[in-house]
């Protein structure tokens, strides 16, 4: 069972710790603003529940779940430097904008693995959304876990109250929820247990085929009859769950807003006062303006309107900091920038006109903007293109063409040498994923693949087989910089950078003559192109036969790759490249059986010593005896170092003059410890950081705690499209984990 004890900060007015009645596990809530927070070494994770409702039955339940799970992942680290893990930005800007570092080029991505969902267009996945360590979709009438390091799909699943006709969208993921749409509605999911919160039933109805977008504390999202002239609605829901002990109470909605002929694919993007919005024209054709409002945050009703050059708005709303404007794309063929007061009224209207339709989100990065546009027909190479706008001159900078529409939005990242690098699906045969390489003053498309003599955008990876299908799907990646998809084929791929070598800590060097190699111990980890690192311990494989005296080393497998793509100069990729797995050898010295044991004693008695007082002299001259007793084995003796530290201290123990050092004591563990320590911080820091420890002592902690409670608060990255919290910055810390997590309880 696994304690978890939370620093409260500020007095009982400002924090206040609460425990659930009735519980098994012990769980804490630190309640700031209105909200519970789970503490884990001074990392805080957003609850759905307030501290009153945890009291509940089904809240009771939730929670305890919750904190197993939590402590279960072992999140502990020992941190010397300031670490910012980080997925998406959390500027809220529908920008899709990653900070990890993606693959760059086909020749150092790989397709990790391919996992098959469903059988059928019902039961297919949606869009892959990243939750923690898990990738999130539905199938079907089923919301579905799925490891993402190997594809492998989670036996608890959450129950849906309806399926879609097109699984476009991915899930939402925000303040400890999940938010799955189904036709003619929306469902709150808790995101540790996939238990089912509330329903949200639309009294007009309609495809969810627009996405669901979070801002303080409510979701937005819209309905659609295709065609039917009906008046649909676009919805605000406050997420909170009014009644923790039913699963399936029907939500009302804070507002609603109607258009004719509805809301396709189309997403909004908040400020704290207004909503930004387009939509269909009445006939949901490509010629008719349509019109894009702004709405009042509290209440729905429309404070501006302004109307597009044609064609209805089948785009999310994306808003950039640097020009302090918003942007958006019509199924008409137009690119638009709009200029909005602090009062929600529209100041400025500007349209590009992009040569064919685009319900691609705009990507905006360093002065840029990118979209997919659709070409002349469904044939490959048709004229569908990733055009590059520069905002500066509001102009088209240059076109990358593409073998099918970029339908989807882009994902973005900035390189180490200032490139944007911005990645698209193509909705063609194969579904590959595309790219531009680009920034400010480039004209054309750099990189680029020669097809039919054309220059076409590179392609990062191309499934090939079973997984090559067509792809309306946004991108997402990890902090590894993995990047998760699907397509029509039922598959759902993960592509990241090609593993460069594995590297291995607490490897045993001296083994015993007759047994397998001891791995309990072990930790590997992959270090990527890239540049990161990840732990794959749980994935490789170690030849178990018995050892020999002949042998002097074991190898280390990691069979981590399915295929890629290989660059061809002047030509397109070659696809469908085999991987080859990844191999690392551990030196070793096999001892006859007896002497390993002999060696094993002496390390024993050795560790034995415990604290030094003047009571060990006897037990040190012992191990010391022992110790040279070994002859040509001294040197295999781990753990020496703590017994020349264990003699020294004695001495010091013995000498009068020292009477002031004789009021602390030593262990031989300790001093086994510092020289770990020291050996390790002479390593990879990053390694060390990754390894987790038995136990904790915290002696005051209340200052670390609001110093980190306060950065994870200001750093918390949420995904634009999903929500979800992607950067937590931990600065100088030492905190270990086992069973039990401990923070101290301080008070003003």
């Amino acid at each position: 069972m696994f304690s978890l004890t939370i620093s409260v900060l500020g007095d009982e007015d400002d924090g206040l710790l609460y425990r659930c009645a009735g519980s098994k596990a012990d769980r804490m809530l630190f309640r700031f603003g209105g909200k519970a927070f789970f503490a884990v070494v001074g990392v805080f994770i957003k609850s759905a529940l307030t501290a009153e409702q945890c009291v509940s039955t089904k809240g009771q339940k939730r929670m305890k779940k919750k904190i197993l799970r939590t402590a279960s992942f072992a999140l502990a680290t020992a941190l010397s430097l300031s670490v910012c893990v980080s997925a998406f930005v959390s500027d809220g800007t529908n920008n899709n904008v990653t900070t990890s570092v993606l693959p760059d080029s086909a020749d150092n991505a790989v397709l990790n693995w391919a996992t098959k969902v469903g059988k059928s267009w019902n039961d297919g996945p949606s869009p892959v959304a990243i939750v923690g360590d898990d990738i999130v979709y539905t199938s079907g009438d089923k919301l579905v876990r799925m490891n993402k390091e190997t594809g492998v799909v989670d036996s608890v699943v959450g129950q849906r109250a309806g399926t879609n006709s097109y699984a476009i969208q991915p899930v939402t993921y925000a303040d400890g929820m999940i938010f799955s749409a189904f036709n003619g509605g929306i469902q709150a999911f808790d995101a540790d247990t996939l238990e089912s919160l509330w329903v949200y039933k639309d009294s007009v109805g309609g495809q969810s085929v627009s996405p669901i977008y979070y801002n303080d504390g409510c979701i937005y999202t819209g309905f659609c009859n295709y065609g039917s002239g009906k008046n649909d609605q676009y919805v605000c829901i406050d997420v909170k769950d009014e009644d923790p002990d039913t699963t399936d109470e029907e939500k009302s909605p804070k507002w609603t807003f109607t258009n004719k002929s509805g809301f396709y694919w189309a997403g909004a993007y908040a400020t704290d006062d207004f909503v930004v919005l387009g939509m269909e024209n009445a006939k949901a054709n490509t010629t008719d303006p349509a019109r894009v409002v702004t709405l009042d945050k509290n209440s729905g009703s429309v404070i501006d309107t302004k109307y597009t050059v044609g064609g209805g708005v089948r785009s999310t709303i994306s808003y950039d900091k640097d020009t302090d404007a918003y942007y958006f794309t019509s199924n008409g063929g137009y690119f638009y920038k709009a200029t909005i007061d602090d009062e929600g009224n529209f100041t400025k209207l500007d349209s590009i006109a992009l040569g064919g339709a685009s319900t691609s989100t705009p990507t905006v990065l360093n002065g840029r903007a990118y979209v997919g546009v659709n070409g002349s027909g469904w044939g490959d190479y048709k004229g569908s293109v990733i055009a590059v706008i520069d905002l500066d001159s509001f102009k088209i900078a240059y076109k990358a063409e593409t073998k099918g529409y970029p339908q989807t939005s882009g994902l973005g990242v900035v390189n180490e040498n200032g490139y944007n690098y911005v990645y698209f699906t193509e909705n063609a045969s194969a579904g590959a994923i595309r790219y531009v390489k680009d920034k400010k003053g480039v004209t054309e498309v750099l990189d680029a693949q020669i097809v039919n003599g054309k220059k076409t955008a590179p392609s990062l990876f191309t499934p090939t087989g079973a997984q090559a299908q067509y792809a309306i799907a946004d991108l997402v990646a990890d902090e590894n910089g993995t990047i998760y998809f699907k397509n029509d084929s039922g598959y759902i791929m993960a592509v990241g950078s090609e593993v460069e070598k594995l590297v291995t800590e607490n490897a045993k060097t001296v083994c015993k003559e007759g047994e397998a190699y001891d791995a309990s111990d072990l930790k590997v980890y992959a270090v990527l192109k890239n540049g990161a690192k990840k732990d794959v311990t749980d994935y490789v494989t170690i030849d178990d036969t018995a050892l020999t005296a002949d042998d002097d080393f074991v190898t280390v497998t990691y069979k981590y790759g399915m295929y890629r793509d290989k660059t061809k100069e002047g030509a397109a990729n070659t696809t469908g490249v085999a991987v080859s797995p990844v191999e690392t050898t551990i030196n070793v010295t096999v001892l006859a059986a007896e002497d390993y044991d002999s060696v094993k004693a002496v390390e024993k008695l050795i560790s034995d010593l415990g604290e030094i007082t003047l009571d060990s002299e006897n037990d040190i001259k012992a191990a010391r005896a022992a110790y040279d007793a070994l002859g040509d084995l001294k040197e295999y003796v781990g753990n020496v170092d703590a017994l020349t530290a264990a003699e020294k201290k004695l001495e010091e123990l013995k000498t009068p003059s020292s009477s002031s050092e004789a009021e602390n004591s030593v262990s031989s563990s300790d001093v086994s410890s510092e020289s770990t320590v020291s050996s390790a911080n002479s390593e990879d820091t990053s390694s060390a950081t990754s390894s987790a420890a038995e136990s904790v002592s915290s002696a005051d902690t209340s200052k670390a705690a609001d110093s980190s409670s306060k950065t994870a608060n200001n750093a918390g990255a949420a995904n634009p499209n999903t929500g979800a919290t992607a950067g937590v910055c931990v600065a100088g810390l030492a905190l270990l984990i086992s069973g039990a997590l401990t923070v101290s309880r301080k008070r003003k």
